[in-house]
C-alpha cells in the first residue's frame, strides 16, 4: 500500500479519458475570503438556487453581505443543466432579468470589478446585449457585442472575433476617479486610460438586463447563459494573482477553456 509502481510499457489505447481536476472548493473558499467582495451570485450551485416552474427566482449571495439576487416569476431566467460544460446556469432570452435586493454599487467606491462567466447564444440586433448594469445607471455596465466585450457604454472594448456560442470568462475593472478601465479574459486583456468619465450611484445591480429608462435601440437584454457573477470593491484586473485565481476557478468549474 502507498507504493507507486511504474510499468515499463506503452498502452495501446490512446483514447483513455484525461483526468481533470474539477474540485473548486478550495478556490471558492479563497474567493469568498477576498477583501472587497460585495456579491457572489452562483447560478450553477443548487445549494443557493431557488427554482420555481423551471425558472430561477432567487440566488442566495455567497458573499458576507447577503445581498441576494431575485426575480419575479415573469422575469426569471430558465434553469439550464447542460450548456456550460455540463454545469447548471441561468438562460436569459433577452426579456428576463434579475436584481439584487440591496445596493451592490456604492457612489463611494472609487474602483469596481465585475466578474462574469457567460455565453452569448445568438447574434443580436442591436448588437449590444447587457450582462450586468446598475438598476438606474445604464452608463456603468458589462455587455457583449457580437464580436467584442464592452464596459461602461463603450468606454472600453476587448475584441474577440465572433463570440457567439463561446464561453466568456471576464474580469472587468474600472477606476472611476482616474477614468481608467481594464477588461481581462483567459487569452489577454485591454486597458484604457483617460476614458469618458463615469460615476457610480448607490443602487442595486441588474443581471441580464439594463434599466427600463435606457434606450432599447442601443442594447437589448442578455441573450444567452450566465454561470456566475461577482462584484468587487477594488481594481481586480491589476492584481495578477487574484485574476489568475478567478480565471482558474472558472476553468475548473465549467471544464472548458474561456476561448478557443
Amino acid at each position: 500500500m502507498g507504493q507507486l509502481v511504474r510499468l515499463n510499457t506503452v498502452f495501446g489505447n490512446k483514447k483513455l479519458p484525461v483526468i481533470i481536476d474539477r474540485d473548486i472548493s478550495a478556490l471558492e473558499a479563497e474567493i469568498r475570503a477576498l477583501p472587497g467582495l460585495r456579491a457572489f451570485w452562483d447560478m450553477s450551485d443548487p445549494a443557493v438556487r431557488n427554482v420555481s416552474g423551471g425558472r430561477i427566482v432567487k440566488i442566495t449571495d455567497k458573499s458576507a453581505l447577503g445581498n441576494h439576487l431575485t426575480a419575479t416569476p415573469e422575469q426569471a431566467p430558465l434553469l439550464d443543466n447542460s450548456i456550460l460544460g455540463g454545469v447548471s446556469s441561468a438562460y436569459f432570452d433577452g426579456s428576463k432579468g434579475m436584481v439584487s435586493d440591496t445596493d451592490a454599487f456604492k457612489a463611494s467606491m472609487n474602483n469596481m470589478t465585475i466578474v462574469v462567466f457567460a455565453m452569448k447564444s445568438e447574434a443580436t440586433t442591436p448588437v449590444s446585449s447587457i450582462l450586468v448594469s446598475g438598476k438606474e445607471n445604464a452608463f456603468v455596465s458589462v455587455y457583449a457585442r457580437n464580436t467584442s466585450i464592452s464596459i461602461n457604454s463603450a468606454n472600453l472594448d476587448l475584441n474577440k472575433g465572433n463570440l457567439i456560442g463561446k464561453p466568456l470568462s471576464l474580469i472587468a475593472s474600472t477606476d472611476f476617479s482616474a477614468n481608467r478601465s481594464t477588461i481581462r479574459d483567459d487569452k489577454g486583456f485591454n486597458s484604457g486610460a483617460n476614458l469618458t468619465p463615469r460615476k457610480l450611484k448607490d443602487e442595486p445591480a441588474l443581471v441580464g438586463k439594463w434599466p427600463a429608462s435606457a434606450n432599447p435601440e442601443n442594447a437589448v437584454g442578455w441573450k444567452g447563459y450566465v454561470g456566475h457573477v461577482m462584484v468587487f470593491d477594488g481594481y481586480i484586473a491589476d492584481n495578477q494573482y487574484t485574476s489568475d485565481l478567478l480565471l482558474e476557478y472558472a476553468r475548473r468549474k465549467y471544464n472548458t477553456p474561456a476561448w478557443e
